[in-house]
Formats: structure tokens, sequence, C-alpha cells
């Protein structure tokens, strides 16, 4: 059996979904550059085997998760990170939205509609997703089952990586603030707070956290923006003139975790065989004493959290008015 995936298209974009492991957006392919902008990992062909029925060498959550991995655009729910309880329910790492089959709804060329029912909470996620140009918006609905008021983690996770990261990067956003967690290996302190874009990485030599390093220059980074003017973020990649460009609504997702992984990791599962970098809209930190998720939802209650990602000329982007932090 071959993965099957949902395909929606414009004349400026094309979209690959698996809704039956996450709704994984596993393509976001710009058509005036011909450049898929998502990571891809070393051992997709592995996890597309695993996909089809192939045994997978672990049972481990995070281990198995990771084999499972293709790279791309996951939504993280209820839990982000490490396996922890929530509710009493022991939640796997990165949680039960991010490996259920997701059933479709509808489909156009351009549009479709999805719905998962957790089991580890009593959520269910309603998705519209929608192409206008070189724009996809996703809306995510959703809506407590029970009479128990709920509180859990939710953070969209879209890793960048491929052509997309060769050349000169660059990445801006609304953001004033950046923490490194705890468990970051290039940042002096770590779980210390920094002005964006600056930072002081463990040799003492000051960096400028706007500049994504070249190819064959290696880095591991990991924290979370914060205190953001506008909730929005880009890469921007200047030898081929392409920006993506997020942006969120920050009442419930008032964070973006910074995941940069750039051929650093010697050890399992990367090896430093990974380009990839993230920024991943959230509603909680990624560790520390103030780690709460924000989403909480009463007896019955519906929330919508939309988020969307433009494919754009970096002149463009440059062109737009833009709350800068720098």
């Amino acid at each position: 059996m071959i993965v099957q995936t949902l395909d929606l298209s414009t004349a400026d974009l094309f979209v690959a979904i698996d809704p039956q492991r996450g709704a994984d957006i596993l393509s976001l392919t710009d058509r005036r550059t011909g450049v898929d902008v998502l990571f891809r990992t070393p051992w997709r062909e592995r996890a597309d085997a695993i996909r089809d029925g192939q045994q997978p060498s672990t049972f481990d959550t995070k281990a198995g998760w990771l084999e499972q991995y293709r790279g791309g655009w996951q939504t993280l729910a209820p839990n982000a990170g490490d396996p922890r309880q929530v509710h009493g329910a022991p939640l796997a790492f990165h949680g039960e939205a991010s490996v259920a089959a997701w059933s479709v709804d509808d489909k156009t060329e351009h549009t479709a509609r999805l719905h998962v029912e957790l089991f580890s909470v009593p959520v269910r996620i309603d998705r519209t997703i929608r192409l206008t140009g070189p724009t996809i918006s996703i809306i995510d609905t959703l809506t407590n089952l029970s009479t128990t008021a709920l509180e859990f983690d939710y953070s969209h996770h879209p890793a960048f990586g491929g052509a997309f990261l060769d050349g000169t990067c660059r990445i801006e956003t609304g953001a004033r603030r950046f923490t490194s967690d705890e468990q970051t290996t290039s940042i002096r302190n770590p779980g210390s707070e920094h002005q964006w874009p600056y930072a002081v990485a463990t040799s003492g030599d000051r960096l400028d956290l706007r500049e994504i390093p070249a190819p064959g220059s290696p880095r591991e980074l990991f924290g979370w923006l914060h205190d953001f003017q506008a909730h929005w973020a880009s890469i921007t990649n200047l030898d081929l003139d392409l920006t993506a460009r997020i942006e969120w609504d920050g009442e419930l997702l008032p964070y973006a975790w910074l995941w940069q992984e750039l051929n650093a990791s010697d050890e399992f599962p990367w090896y430093k065989r990974a380009r990839a970098v993230a920024i991943e809209p959230a509603s909680m930190q990624t560790s520390g004493p103030g780690r709460r998720s924000v989403l909480r939802l009463g007896a019955n209650v519906r929330v919508e959290i939309p988020i969307s990602v433009t494919l754009e000329s970096a002149t463009r982007h440059s062109l737009k008015p833009h709350d800068r932090s720098e």
C-alpha cells in the first residue's frame, strides 16, 4: 500500500496532507520556484514504510514517534513534548492528535474539512483548510465534549528544510523576547531570557538569532519566542527570493517554539544528518517553572484557533508593513 495524500492546489501553491496520520502536511510547495519549503527526515522512506504496514523497530513512545516522523507540519495536542499525564491520562510524546487518523468531511480543489475526536481527552477538533493564492489558512475549532473543565497543550509544528534552507536565510518575527530551553546546548546559561534577536553562545560570542547558519555551520537551538508585538514570524531565503510567513492568533497561542537542528546533534535520532528550522505557535512554553498551557476549555466550550502560512517573493514581503522588533 502507498500512503494516500489529500492534495490541494492553486496556481501559486501545492499542499499534500496525510489524513491517516495526524493530518500531517507533508508538502508545502511554492509553484513559482518549485521549492517545497518543509523539512523531510533522512529516514522518510522508512517512516512511509511503517505507515504502509512495516513493523516498527521500537515501541518506546518518543522513539516510535520519531521513527515515523516524516518531517512536514504536525498538530501537537493534547501534549507537546515528552510523555506526561493530563487529567489522569498518560499522554504519549507529542500527543494523540499528531498520530490519530482524521476523518475527511469534504474536499474541493482549494479546500478541505477534516475532524478528529481524541480519546485521551474529550476534545473534538474540526479543521478547515483553505488555499487562497500563495496562502494556506487553517482554522481549528476545538470543542470540549464533556462537562469537565480541561487544560491541555496545543501547538502547530511546521518544520522547514530542504532547498529552502540552502544559501542565505534569515528569521524575522514580531517577538521581542527569546528564552532558551533548559536542555539547549548552544546558548550560555540554558533557561536564560534574551532580548530578541540577540543571545549569548556557549563560547561567549553574541549570537544574532535572525541569521540562520549556512550549510556547513552546525547549530542546535531550542527555546521559545514571546512578548510579541504581533504574532507573526517569517523565514526568508534571500538567494531564492522566497519567504514563508506564519501568522496566528496569539490569544490562545501566545508563544512560538523555536527549534533549529542544523547538522549539530551527533546522537539519536539526528546523527548530524538533519537540517531543519521550526517556528511553532504554542499555548505553552517549552519548559521551566512557568510551563503551563493557556488553553483551558470549560464544560462544552468551543474555541477557534486560526493560523496561516504565505509563500511569497522576499521582495514583496519586505514591502509589507511589519511590527519589527529590531
